[in-house]
């Protein structure tokens, strides 16, 4: 009796477990079953089909009542029953009695566009649908993982998304903020949460976020200028954006701003740097606005209004704080605040012709101020405003370090270059620290490394003061209150003669490293590396990664469009024959074909979009060492 009890705690627990497929195969002739779907599936009603005869029996012997899945309704012509011409999906499927089960319809596939979906369905259905299927109306329960999971997906790509949290939040943690400071009470985020815990404010669990997502800890092997062949001491994205930070918080503190907030921004606004640099977004850009070819079909012309999306990095951390990064049950990216985002999007020049909502997730976009006819966006926070100018600060130091470092520029030829009179002040300050180390008590390890750290040291904290002298004095006399107040201007700048310092140190810096040899053959092979590895992931998908090809299979059941979220094709697990066609229609057909209805066409272009926008966020994710792995792979 023991082990009878056993085996039935294991049956039920098998039951319990099961990913239950509903699936129903019915004769076009019999219009009552196919009616009751269409009634569920339109009127957004339950529906229910009545079990009889032999198929009750069948039934009986795999399901019980109560017992609940997904349905699958598959209707074909009796004159053809091997072809399927069109299902209808449902969920919340579930057997009422021993000869009811009750169902709602939620999607409904049918017609040219939708046939290479059906198809995709019916290759994991695994039963050959006319042998298997012996009568006009057959009900079955599978534990087919791969079936149901790609029918939950049609199901869940038509939810709501959550509403937006207009909750007030009380402050906590604020210290002596200056009345243009964001409080931890304006904190807005896309979607509704759980307040933070106590001792916590809302700004640090946007940075927290930051630091524990996948793209931040990728930073560390993404170069900055040199690679890390050239040795493990120069920057990488990673030592930037700590820098950034620490700058950025030096400033906030003397402004009395928040310093949890300048963090997150700090911390996130370089996490959409592709590897090897500026050369690896710069191809990226360059082949989708038509300049490089590698392998889209299309003509150049059409390129812009086809808009594959163009590229540049402060969009796309944008694009993973708001969509990419997949932490949560509830909704897509990190819901980081408003602020952030902002931050991060505008913490250098917009692009007129990158349109922002491809990156942008709308429920924030709508909150974010954007005057399309300027490139340099003044940023609400004044957070934002801090972290901005930190980035140049930090790049102006930096790669002075990396330059005398690597012995493209001498010190000697860097004091020479500062001979001019709008850098005397600097100058000065440089060449007393200069003198410590030549008259040093004690005896120096390395004399030139301890100059050049004493130089850069200079440069930093030369601009630091400036930038809080001129922006204290602009803050103080404000009669501005409100976040509102501040879109359209910016309180944290240079001043005037030391922004003409900034601007000549770029210079320098643009003459002897930026076009140093080295410099240029490492971006020649970037360029090669990144072009090549597009070119091939686009001839051939399959080669992407499974979670990038999940991510387009995802993207296409998302779509508004419902033609094109109809049609989607999961890649990555379906046939060869059904994977080589997709593929084919996906990438390589000319997107305008004489005989093509107008809904052809918008499901070729929106699919080939989303292809190669996901072949984008793939390699610009890639740190340098797995993007030259992944080359060296498929070259």
């Amino acid at each position: 009796m023991a082990s009878r009890g056993i085996i039935w705690r294991l049956r039920q627990m098998d039951r319990d477990t099961m990913k239950r497929v509903f699936i129903i195969r019915n004769n076009m002739a019999n219009r009552k079953i196919y009616s009751n779907a269409n009634d569920s599936f339109e009127n957004k009603e339950k529906g229910k089909y009545f079990v009889s005869g032999k198929n009750k029996e069948s039934l009986n012997r795999m399901a019980k009542k109560g017992d609940r899945g997904l349905v699958l309704l598959l209707t074909y012509n009796a004159d053809d029953p091997t072809k399927i011409l069109d299902i209808f999906i449902g969920d919340d499927a579930e057997m009422i009695s021993d000869e009811q089960i009750e169902y709602s319809m939620k999607r409904h596939l049918e017609g040219d566009n939708d046939l290479r979906a059906i198809d995709s369905i019916i290759d994991k259905i695994d039963l050959d649908i006319t042998h298997d299927f012996e009568e006009n109306t057959y009900v079955m329960v599978s534990d087919m993982q791969s079936l149901y999971e790609e029918l939950k997906d049609r199901i869940n790509s038509l939810d709501v998304k959550i509403e937006a949290d207009d909750t007030v939040r009380k402050p906590a943690g604020d210290y002596c903020l200056c009345a243009l400071a964001q409080t931890d009470a304006q904190a807005r985020r896309a979607y509704k949460e759980e307040p933070v815990m106590t001792g916590r404010t809302e700004f640090q669990r946007d940075r927290e976020r930051i630091v524990n997502s996948t793209a931040f800890r990728r930073m560390v092997d993404k170069a900055q200028i040199f690679s890390a062949e050239k040795g493990d001491y120069f920057r990488t994205r990673m030592t930037h954006t700590l820098e950034v930070n620490q700058i950025a918080k030096a400033i906030a503190y003397a402004l009395h701003l928040n310093l949890d907030l300048t963090e997150a921004i700090a911390l996130g606004h370089d996490l959409g740097h592709t590897p090897f640099g500026h050369q690896g977004e710069r191809t990226l850009n360059d082949i989708l606005s038509g300049k490089i070819d590698a392998g889209i079909v299309t003509d150049k012309k059409k390129m812009e209004e086809r808009c594959y999306g163009g590229f540049k990095h402060n969009y796309q951390s944008a694009r993973i704080l708001t969509q990419l990064e997949n932490k949560y049950v509830d909704f897509s990216g990190l819901n980081v605040s408003t602020q952030v985002v902002e931050g991060v999007l505008k913490h250098t020049k917009l692009k007129k012709d990158i349109r922002i909502e491809d990156f942008v997730s709308p429920e924030y976009l709508e909150k974010i101020y954007i005057d399309e006819n300027e490139e340099r966006q003044p940023i609400a926070s004044l957070e934002g405003q801090v972290v901005a100018i930190a980035d140049e600060i930090a790049q102006r130091g930096h790669d002075v370090d990396d330059a005398l470092t690597s012995g493209v520029m001498t010190v000697s030829e860097f004091m020479d270059r500062l001979k001019i009179d709008k850098c005397d002040e600097l100058r000065e300050l440089i060449e007393k620290e200069i003198e410590k180390t030549e008259t040093a008590n004690r005896l120096l390890p390395n004399k030139q490394d301890m100059q050049v750290a004493r130089i850069v040291h200079r440069i930093i904290r030369y601009f630091i003061s400036d930038v809080i002298n001129n922006s204290k004095e602009k803050i103080e006399s404000s009669t501005k209150t409100s976040i509102d107040d501040l879109n359209k201007e910016t309180f944290i700048n240079f001043s005037e003669k030391g922004e003409k310092v900034n601007k000549y140190m770029e210079k320098i810096v643009q003459k002897k490293v930026i076009c140093n040899y080295e410099v240029a053959r490492a971006d020649y092979n970037a360029e090669v590396v990144v072009k090549t590895l597009f070119q091939k992931y686009y001839e051939n998908p399959r080669l992407l990664h499974t979670g990038t090809l999940q991510k387009i299979f995802h993207d296409t059941l998302m779509h508004k469009n419902t033609a094109v979220s109809n049609s989607a094709v999961c890649l990555n697990d379906c046939s060869v024959s059904l994977a080589n066609a997709e593929i084919e229609e996906m990438a390589l057909k000319p997107l305008e074909l004489p005989n093509d209805t107008k809904a052809q066409k918008t499901i070729r272009l929106e699919k080939r979009k989303i292809l190669i926008r996901n072949i984008v966020d793939f390699i610009a994710g890639m740190t340098d060492g797995y993007a030259l792995q992944e080359y060296e792979k498929i070259k």
